[in-house]
């Protein structure tokens, strides 16, 4: 609901059920202006988790953040705090927003403007990350700061430095009776640009000290070297089409023995065709593979998914959707005397479909 022209507030409610397991989440979100450069936002969520054999369980999240935005200055602030049974089946938990956390973070951006000179800006950052359980215990401590050049054509350079303490607990990794810290320090620098009318691409690398969270069996986790890089394409050969292509490399390797942890390759193309003002069309396509070396208990894996959007724009506060999504991986499941198992091929299997309908629509009262 928009209470003025630039402060609103929502609900938010969804109920899943599957099997036996059934999970239930409501929400209530607003964002209000405070002043011409100072803004807030909020959302409390609710949560309830029942399954069988287990007692029904509640959890809650509060989340408030604090923004300042002005041509110069750029200051924000976070605080999230999420109860141990917190429960949402379809939602993604970053490491700010994992159960049983309280994570506080903050960053500062200082834009200066040089006239006649070699950019059109440079801002240096700083920004600080602290997560703790909700009886205290750090469990992250993250301190970087960046620099980002920017020119004309949306042209940006970035670099950034970081250091991490992150502590896993026994309860976080299987491989561990006991707590155990991990100090880290990574790198980053990306490139971007679309100085081109119909050709704009981008360059990411990051590389340094990462935690190998799956180890052979029966080793602790371990500090691996990590290096990723990313390259994106984005061609416009016509008005109404445009494509997106993106290639990404990992590699890991173990700190100790100099072994390979594992490569990780991704490769996807994401094409978006405007057949018409209301009419459109998106189709994604992704390949992935995993290479597992000798410091893994990963196996090679190999992933094709496939996925098709229709979308009709009835007006400007309505619309519907048409998809369909497929994917494809190299194992099959095998029935045997002892059970079904799992049993890694070469070739690739689909393993699932998923054909939706979706309507939106906009209540104006």
């Amino acid at each position: 609901r928009d209470i003025s022209e630039q402060n609103r507030v929502g609900i938010f409610y969804s109920n899943r059920e599957f099997g036996p397991r059934a999970n239930a989440v409501s929400s209530i979100d607003g964002r209000f202006k405070l002043d011409e450069n100072w803004a807030t936002e909020f959302q409390f969520i609710q949560t309830g988790l029942e399954d069988a054999g287990h007692a029904a369980r509640s959890g809650r999240q509060s989340n408030v953040r604090l923004d300042h935005e002005g041509r110069h200055l750029a200051v924000h602030a976070h605080v999230i705090d999420t109860t141990e049974h917190f429960a949402a089946d379809l939602g993604f938990f970053s490491r700010n927003y994992v159960p049983d956390s309280r994570s506080t973070h903050s960053w500062v951006n200082y834009t200066f403007w040089p006239v006649d000179a070699f950019v059109n800006s440079w801002a240096p950052r700083v920004q600080v990350n602290r997560v703790e359980d909700q009886s205290g215990q750090r469990l992250l401590a993250q301190f970087s700061s960046r620099m980002e050049l920017t020119w004309d054509g949306e042209t940006a350079f970035r670099v950034q430095l970081e250091d991490l303490r992150e502590r896993l607990r026994s309860q976080d990794h299987g491989g561990l009776f006991g707590n155990k810290d991990f100090l880290q320090q990574q790198w980053r620098a990306e490139f971007e640009t679309q100085m081109f009318s119909n050709v704009g691409f981008s360059l990411r690398f990051r590389g340094g000290d990462t935690i190998n969270l799956v180890p052979p069996q029966g080793i602790e986790p371990q500090l691996a070297d990590l290096f990723n890089g990313e390259f994106g394409l984005l061609w416009r050969p016509m008005d109404r089409l445009r494509l997106d292509l993106t290639y990404l490399h990992t590699e890991l390797e173990d700190q100790t023995h100099g072994g390979d942890v594992l490569t990780d390759e991704i490769v996807r193309a994401r094409w978006n065709y405007q057949f018409t003002k209301e009419l459109s069309l998106r189709f994604i396509a992704q390949q992935e593979r995993t290479r597992p070396g000798p410091f893994t208990s990963l196996a090679h894996e190999r992933n094709l998914n496939l996925d098709l959007l229709v979308r009709y724009v009835i007006n400007p506060w309505s619309a519907l959707y048409l998809g369909y999504n497929t994917n494809s991986s190299n194992f099959q499941l095998v029935d045997t005397e002892d059970g079904t198992e799992l049993i890694r091929t070469h070739g690739l299997w689909q393993d699932g479909e998923q054909l939706f309908v979706k309507f939106s629509y906009l209540l104006q009262p």
